[in-house]
């Protein structure tokens, strides 16, 4: 049952990512992922718990990913420990999936505020544990490594993300990441301790 589940979702994937959940019908998705309606109906009786199903299960695999991310080399400065970092969070932020997920949340994540929850403490509040764990071993204070950390993700991110976001990307856009992320460290490692 969870194999036939996850399957119907590696499937809807694509379909729901491209169209949105507005542009989503169970008939297009039957269709196009090739699911008998019975099936598709039996696991996921509305478009909307195809949506939860999707953004929980997508979720999931993006905790597990952050969270099973070997650690930056002790034995390197920590500036480039958490240059490493944020270069890896920021290059799956930007993969057209992630995007594609995002902007399925900002546009429908106010309608279903629990999924809009298990989103950000995916990636986001993920992030933001490891990020405050390297600026710990970097000085920074443990009682002010969270709200750093949240500092310097979003320093990190800056307009380049945005842009991404709104599919504007520029052509420079991947030496704006990198003067960004430039920043976000300094600012990070240089907050008082």
């Amino acid at each position: 049952m969870a194999e036939k589940r996850a399957s119907i979702l590696r499937a809807v994937r694509p379909i729901m990512l491209r169209d949105g959940l507005g542009g989503t019908t169970l008939d297009r998705v039957s269709a196009e992922g090739g699911i008998a309606k019975m099936t598709l109906y039996r696991h996921f009786p509305s478009k909307e718990a195809l949506f939860e199903g999707l953004v929980t299960a997508t979720c999931a695999y993006m905790r597990e990913d952050l969270e099973n991310a070997p650690p930056a080399d002790a034995d390197q400065p920590a500036a480039d420990r958490l240059a490493d970092e944020l270069r890896a969070f920021t290059t799956a932020l930007i993969a057209p999936d992630a995007l594609a997920l995002y902007r399925l949340i900002v546009a429908d994540g106010w309608r279903f505020p629990d999924l809009a929850r298990v989103f950000d403490q995916s990636g986001m509040r993920v992030i933001r544990r490891r990020i405050a764990v390297l600026l710990e071993t970097g000085g920074v204070r443990a009682d002010r490594s969270q709200q750093v950390a949240g500092d310097v993700v979003a320093l990190a991110l800056g307009d380049a993300y945005q842009r991404a976001v709104l599919g504007v990307a520029e052509e420079g856009d991947g030496a704006a990441f990198a003067r960004q992320i430039e920043a976000a460290v300094k600012y990070g490692l240089s907050r008082p301790t």
